[in-house]
């Protein structure tokens, strides 16, 4: 059986080319899109990095603050501390101690 032939070419070049231009198109929207959300990434990483360093130096500064009293308490009251420092290494030797 033979098929009867269409007047219409397979190829319409001007098909052909307002798909090239759709598809340029979305291949410039896709670039710009992958653009703007590395942008986006890159801001909200520098955003926490940001504020974990700020959370990083407050607890940095807390610890010297507490090492700092703790140094002023070992001052003023040195043999109470050594007792305490004993009595504490007793109790960790007595519970790490095999039985």
């Amino acid at each position: 059986m033979n098929r009867p032939k269409s007047d219409t070419p397979i190829e319409d070049p001007g098909h052909l080319a307002a798909a090239k231009e759709s598809l340029g198109d979305a291949r410039d929207a896709l670039k710009s899109g992958v653009a703007d959300a590395l942008d986006a990434g890159g801001a909200a990483a520098r955003e926490a990095k940001a504020e974990l360093d700020e959370k990083l130096q407050g607890l940095l500064d807390q610890g010297k603050g507490m090492l700092t009293q703790a140094e002023d308490l070992i001052r003023s009251k040195p043999l109470a501390s050594f007792g305490v420092a004993f009595a504490a290494g007793y109790l960790v030797a007595a519970l790490t101690r095999r039985k």
